[in-house]
């Protein structure tokens, strides 16, 4: 269930950023901009998580701290892919995914303009599933390389998300009335299910990653709806879900080490603490997240006063020795 929701991550990722180009069609800083704001995004809090490992106690170290840290310092979760994928915190696979999806996304989004939704899902799917089989039955690779060592084989699940975002930028309407219809969950609820059903053979699990996150996310969507009935349920999981990336970031060293220590517990008692923990995370790892939000900002802020400042006074003393 914990690698069905990266399947969700993904789209969740493709559809905000093509909603955040939609309307533009073009970054407002340019590529170059661009760029430099999905790192400046992803890599502060991610050094971070690695120092807290470093000097935190409660978290499990079932691996010796060596050349493979700095390695994953620097954003490397591939290579060698056996030993550094999930190499002292397993959840950080998922950054290297992130960092290959987030290189290509210039090129995705420009073949979604140009081919269309439907065209540009034909081609992401034949290369997800061309990939997978490849991976799987040709070339026999780790199984890393189709859990998302290389791209290519996780891209349907983004593609997903990058269509929703496209057309719910042009015609929210009518993509909230297909998307919460009854037709729609039914279709969910069964893509799921036959996602779960795909783990049986190789050949099924071409298709699992792809059937399990389109279902889940259709699933989740209408989740998400019903709790606008209740609004400060709403209000709370949303503020949750927009610091999500530093719990992601921190919480499974944490998590494991309880677990081991829990292990001979009863079922009920292990999950009522299990939702203590995490939620004892989550209150943890918001304001940390904000504080190096804003630190990284402030930071920025202040070099690009510096910027302005150097060009005045150089148009000033320009000015002057004229």
């Amino acid at each position: 269930v914990v690698f069905h929701a990266v399947a969700v991550f993904l789209i969740l990722s493709g559809f905000g950023l093509a909603y955040s180009l939609a309307k533009t069609g073009n970054p407002e800083d340019g590529w170059v901009g661009w760029y430099r704001g999905r790192v400046l995004r992803l890599y502060p809090m991610y050094w971070l998580a690695h120092l807290v490992y470093l000097v935190s106690p409660f978290v499990v170290r079932y691996e010796a701290v060596d050349y493979r840290f700095f390695l994953s310092f620097l954003g490397d979760r591939i290579y060698p892919v056996d030993s550094i994928f999930y190499y002292i915190n397993p959840a950080w696979w998922y950054f290297g995914l992130l960092l290959q999806l987030y290189l290509v996304f210039p090129l995705l989004f420009r073949l979604l303009q140009k081919l269309g939704p439907v065209g540009f899902l034909a081609l992401c799917g034949v290369i997800t599933f061309g990939s997978r089989y490849l991976l799987l039955l040709v070339l026999s690779t780790h199984g890393y390389y189709v859990q998302g060592a290389f791209f290519g084989s996780r891209l349907w699940e983004f593609a997903i998300g990058m269509v929703l975002g496209l057309l719910y930028r042009r015609f929210p309407r009518e993509v909230e009335h297909r998307l919460f219809s009854f037709p729609t969950i039914v279709s969910g609820v069964a893509l799921y299910v036959s996602g779960l059903y795909s783990y049986a053979t190789t050949q099924t699990y071409i298709v699992n990653d792809a059937l399990i996150g389109t279902g889940l996310f259709i699933l989740l969507a209408h989740i998400a709806r019903w709790c606008e009935l209740l609004p400060r349920l709403g209000a709370l999981l949303a503020y949750v879900g927009a610091f999500s990336y530093g719990l992601y970031l921190l919480h499974q060293p944490y998590v494991l080490y309880f677990a081991e220590r829990l292990r001979d517990m009863n079922e009920v008692l292990v999950s009522v603490l299990g939702c203590v923990i995490i939620g004892v995370l989550t209150c943890l790892t918001i304001p940390l997240e904000r504080y190096v939000n804003q630190l990284t900002n402030r930071i920025l802020d202040r070099r690009k006063m510096e910027n302005q400042t150097s060009v005045v006074s150089r148009q000033s003393s320009i000015a002057s020795s004229q």
